[in-house]
């Protein structure tokens, strides 16, 4: 197991790399310096590159994390996008984790290949605080 995460001043985005095994333990450690980051530079997006890990993340964890977003009071409007891994193991742990985020009003979008990602995330809306957005009210 090993990731980075660190902000992309010419994009305006955070970057997730993962590789290897990951686990509840570093998926929650990559949300908190990620969005420590985005809010440190306030960035537009995150891009979470897992196209070459193994997602070990239980469902509860993946639940947790918007409810850590909105908690911590990250902006609305953030665009995450996740690069599924190449080996397709357990892309349902993704599809949740993306029906989880967007249920909770974040704009969450799996990719695959990598190429789409960029466009994506440099479409991004006007970023919201947390209490203007409709899902807070």
């Amino acid at each position: 197991m090993s990731w980075t995460v660190e902000y992309a001043p010419e994009r305006g985005w955070v970057v997730v790399t993962a590789s290897g095994e990951i686990r509840d333990e570093d998926a929650r450690a990559q949300t908190v310096e990620a969005l420590y980051l985005v809010a440190h530079h306030r960035a537009t997006g995150i891009l979470i590159d897992y196209s070459d890990a193994l997602s070990e993340v239980s469902l509860a964890e993946l639940y947790w994390l918007p409810d850590y977003a909105a908690e911590v009071g990250v902006p609305w409007g953030i665009r995450v996008a996740v690069v599924l891994p190449q080996r397709q193991y357990r892309l349902e742990s993704f599809q949740f984790f993306e029906l989880v985020c967007n249920n909770a009003g974040w704009d969450v979008k799996l990719f695959e290949p990598k190429a789409a990602v960029e466009d994506w995330l440099a479409q991004a809306a006007p970023v919201q605080r947390h209490a203007e957005h409709p899902a807070a009210a």
